[in-house]
């Protein structure tokens, strides 16, 4: 008892050498889920101040130990005691650092440059919107403000991973499909579906397309593209902070 009191108390005495290796454990053990600095991706961002299931060191060192089976979340395999106090230190040095690099941005104007830009017409925020692109009503937990000003500027290096229920888990999500039928008529759409023999698309008008392979003249993966435009030279740097700082607000981020 002594010594995880001890253990739990020497994890809130933060230094750089545990920080950098709790960020070396981290990216060999959390990364694939939880994105290459916290910044989110099947697991959910953790550049946040408060985690919703570990907003003491003890809980974090449960779910670190225990996982969270109801949630897909595995536990730490083959860790010490001290390295699972190092990533206890590297994931709360995460949240310390995105309440020290707030972009500054309004949410209120970010809600307006969103419904401006047209983003409804393809994402879905609390029920309203299209459904061609991820949906964002809790993207502020899901992912963090430096990767979704990526994915504003450069969506094709911030493709959306882990926002999918069964049966697309594991696909490539809202991977850009071009199909030419037999008689020329060319679609395009993002992937929904795909089986051995057939593939259904969702198109910019939100339509559900369904075709069977060997009916298609043609068929194109545009595996590593996005089907979103890049808003780079669309928006002013300060549409796009004001944009990125609504994003993040969703789902209850602080």
């Amino acid at each position: 008892m002594i010594g995880s009191v001890l253990l739990i108390t020497i994890a809130l005495a933060q230094n750089p050498r545990d920080i950098q290796q709790g960020k070396q454990l981290f990216e060999g053990l959390c990364a694939d889920c939880h994105g290459f600095e916290g910044t989110g991706g099947r697991g959910p961002n953790l550049n946040r101040p408060t985690l919703t299931r570990a907003q003491d060191d003890d809980a974090l060192r449960a779910i670190i130990r225990d996982g969270l089976p109801d949630r897909g979340m595995p536990r730490v395999r083959r860790t010490t005691d001290n390295e699972q106090r190092q990533l206890m230190v590297y994931v709360r040095s995460l949240g310390r650092a995105a309440a020290s690099t707030r972009s500054g941005g309004d949410p209120q104007k970010g809600s307006a440059v969103y419904q401006r830009s047209g983003c409804a017409s393809c994402h879905i925020i609390k029920g309203e919107g299209g459904t061609v692109g991820p949906e964002l009503s809790t993207i502020g937990i899901q992912r963090g403000p430096d990767y979704l000003r990526q994915a504003l500027l450069d969506p094709g290096a911030a493709l959306p991973h882990g926002t999918l229920q069964v049966p697309s888990r594991n696909l490539d999500e809202f991977l850009p499909v071009r199909v030419v039928t037999r008689d020329g008529k060319e679609i395009r759409g993002a992937r929904v579906n795909e089986d051995t023999f057939t593939i259904q698309l969702r198109d910019s008008n939100n339509e559900l397309h369904s075709f069977r392979k060997a009916d298609l003249r043609q068929l194109e993966k545009e595996f590593g593209k996005s089907a979103m435009p890049s808003f780079k030279d669309r928006l002013s740097a300060a549409d796009v902070t004001d944009l990125v700082t609504y994003l993040s607000s969703l789902g209850g981020a602080k």
